[in-house]
């Protein structure tokens, strides 16, 4: 049996394939000798465009429905120009759901009535097949007897037909029981005999639910106010007595009506009706969530912006940070493309305006004091995070200001394309807590500096005295070197040269100190770790030296930078150090050594303690960061508390290791690494 484009091309009488929007999918043999085209010249155009056709008795401004069965005359001009008498039928074809996948149209010419009776026999005979093909339900139905009833109500007076049938179900009833099937496709037999053909529609009634009783009653009176077609979604029995939603269709030119003929479509859209009432539920759960949250939300419209970063990813740009410093522009340009389109209550109440609409103005203006950390949303979009957070300064239609925290979701909704959630919290006393916290935690560390400091007096009076004893024995040879008839000038450049020197090396150690010393907020900014760690020995080497402990430097070279404050982070170097260096005072002096490490740890960059004294038992190590906990004679159990929330508070961990072999305890310092692009200035306040 050939295929299916094998009888499309060996049929003599034009068949055309349409799609849902009109253009041509199949055009076989007899199509091109009726006008001329070939198929390579029609497929994938608009027919009605490609012919310029009119129809016979109908005006052009209102052509039939593309998916209703149609039968009329086409005037088309061919290729060469001339114009042709088409004799039409087109059938819908295909129907998944409400809406049919295509058109199939059977054409004769009759610009010269050539044969009409044989052409128009064959045509009907290609009908029948594509008729019972079909994969909806088509009935040809009968309605003389009911035209007939309708006929004595409106002798009998009743002019409101329509109110009398809604009012009268039996009266509808009496209509459906007058209806006869003419024919019925194999699609009716599968969808409401369940195969069993002979008992299907002796009486319409029994596939008729009564809440569907009003479709069949306008339908009726449709036809006979000369609508030509009429559709519905109704409810439908099977001879089961089984449900089904369903779209119904009828057919009604009116000449076929005269004729007492109509012709009825029924697809089954259970499944379509089902998941449009589930995503109906799943709309109506997303607007109560987003309605009654007591998060203030907001839904933005971001299809512009998106359609730029689309267009900067086809350009080749595959660094928005980059772009962004070329054209510092952009950023507010990205805000005043996106716009507000819904708010809840809470935001309402959050930004303090009277109404929702109050709250549609340009993103720009909530973001004007916030510019960099939009910055940073840009950034997460295009890197294509599905969620961004940051807390920033928000500024209201009013004017005031506040912390706030976005939360923003860019994950695509397929109700709403384009638009973006952000839901926002006012953190405004939460910072100010976290504030209060960050001095606390900066004036705790200051004690601890000053009580280092304290530790460390007896060392830093030697190594303060030592360049000022120098500086002291050159300033008595110079005053001899003058007293001489010749002074030798070269020993007097060289004796002036080595107490600059030394006077250069007290005024680093005095720095040193006074950094240590002094009160102030920190200052985070990138640091090489070797060189902290360096600056930090260089401050208390001398004072384990006089504890008989020697500290040896393992750094290790190409480091990635890390976000901190110098002086903090010396600060848990210093501590650690002294610490280790206090807990080898009954290990033989030999024996007493520091190593400090640093080096690149999955997770951070890293700095290592390592040293020989008594180690830490099971139920120390539980409690070595609480507070005002110690194991050392006369210690105030506050240093290392302090080093933990100096390291947090840099983003970093400190934890007790255990030790490699030849060492007794451990202390690891990690710190995370400064990334290439995050933003972070070269001075920022304390984290948050």
């Amino acid at each position: 049996m050939p295929k299916n484009d094998d009888m499309l091309q060996l049929s003599p009488e034009s068949i055309v394939l349409l799609g849902a929007k009109g253009e041509v999918l199949a055009w076989n043999a007899a199509s091109e000798r009726l006008y001329g085209w070939s198929s390579d010249d029609v497929v994938g155009s608009n027919m009605r465009d490609r012919l310029r056709c009119t129809i016979e008795g109908i005006p052009a401004d209102s052509p039939p429905p593309l998916f209703d069965p149609f039968r009329g005359v086409f005037r088309r001009f061919a290729r060469d120009g001339s114009m042709r008498r088409v004799d039409v039928f087109r059938m819908p074809y295909g129907a998944t759901g409400e809406t049919p996948s295509g058109i199939v149209e059977f054409g004769r010419d009759i610009t010269q009535n050539i044969q009409p009776s044989r052409v128009l026999e064959k045509v009907s005979h290609r009908y029948e097949n594509l008729f019972n093909a079909m994969p909806a339900s088509f009935w040809h139905l009968e309605l003389l007897g009911a035209t007939a009833i309708v006929s004595q109500w409106r002798e009998e007076g009743i002019v409101d037909l329509h109110g009398y049938l809604a009012g009268n179900p039996a009266a509808v009833r009496t209509l459906i029981g007058q209806m006869k099937i003419l024919s019925f496709n194999e699609r009716t037999v599968e969808l409401f005999g369940e195969g069993r053909r002979d008992a299907l529609f002796e009486d319409l009634n029994q596939v008729w639910p009564d809440e569907s009783l009003h479709v069949f009653a306008s339908s009726v009176l449709a036809a006979l106010n000369r609508h030509e077609t009429y559709s519905a979604e109704c409810t439908f029995l099977t001879l089961s007595g089984a449900r089904f939603d369903a779209l119904f269709t009828a057919s009604m030119p009116w000449p076929e009506v005269q004729r007492g003929q109509v012709l009825v479509g029924v697809v089954d859209i259970s499944e379509t009706r089902r998941a449009r009432k589930e995503a109906e539920a799943s709309e109506q759960r997303y607007l109560e969530l987003f309605n009654s949250s007591p998060a203030a939300n907001v839904e933005i419209d971001c299809s512009q912006l998106d359609n730029v970063l689309a267009r900067l990813r086809l350009s080749g740009v595959d660094d928005l940070g980059a772009y962004m410093d070329a054209h510092p522009d952009f950023v507010e340009e990205a805000l005043d493309s996106c716009t507000v389109v819904a708010v809840n209550a809470s935001f309402v109440h959050l930004m303090r305006v009277a109404t929702r609409e109050d709250a549609f103005i340009s993103l720009r203006r909530y973001w004007a004091r916030a510019l960099p950390a939009y910055r940073q949303f840009l950034l997460a979009r295009f890197s294509g995070l599905t969620t961004y957070e940051s807390q920033v300064l928000m500024t209201r239609p009013g004017g005031t200001t506040f912390n706030c925290l976005v939360s923003s979701v860019y994950q695509p909704m397929t109700s709403r394309p384009g638009v973006m959630i952000a839901s926002l919290a006012d953190v405004s006393e939460m910072s100010r807590a976290r504030q209060v916290l960050a001095r606390t935690r900066s004036d705790l560390a200051h004690a601890g500096r000053v009580a280092v400091l304290g530790e460390l007096a007896a060392s830093i009076v030697h190594e303060v005295s030592q360049p000022l004893t120098a500086i002291m024995l050159d300033s008595q040879t110079v005053l001899r070197t003058l007293n001489h008839p010749a002074p030798d000038h070269a020993e007097l450049r060289e004796l002036a040269s080595r107490s600059s020197a030394q006077a250069i090396r007290a005024t680093e150690i005095l720095a040193r100190i006074h950094s240590m010393a002094k009160r102030a907020e920190p200052i985070y900014q990138p640091l090489g770790i070797n060189r902290t760690v360096l600056d930090a020995v260089a401050v208390v080497r001398d004072e384990c030296r006089r504890m008989g402990t020697e500290i040896e430097t393992v750094l290790a070279e190409g480091l990635p930078l890390v976000i901190g404050d110098d002086v903090q982070l010396q600060q848990v170097v210093i501590n650690l150090s002294l610490n280790a260096a206090q807990a080898m005072k009954h290990t033989p002096e030999r024996l007493r050594n520091i190593r400090i490490t640093t080096l690149e740890r999955e997770g951070g960059v890293c700095v290592v303690v390592d040293d020989m004294g008594a180690g830490v038992t099971a139920r120390q190590a539980k409690r070595l960061f609480d507070s005002f906990f110690t194991t050392k004679e006369g210690g105030l159990g506050i240093g290392l508390p302090i080093c933990r929330s100096l390291i947090e508070a840099h983003g970093g961990t400190i934890a007790l290791e255990l030790a490699p072999a030849a060492w007794s305890t451990r202390f690891a310092v990690t710190l995370p690494p400064l990334a290439a692009g995050n933003g972070w200035p070269v001075t920022r306040p304390a984290p948050q």
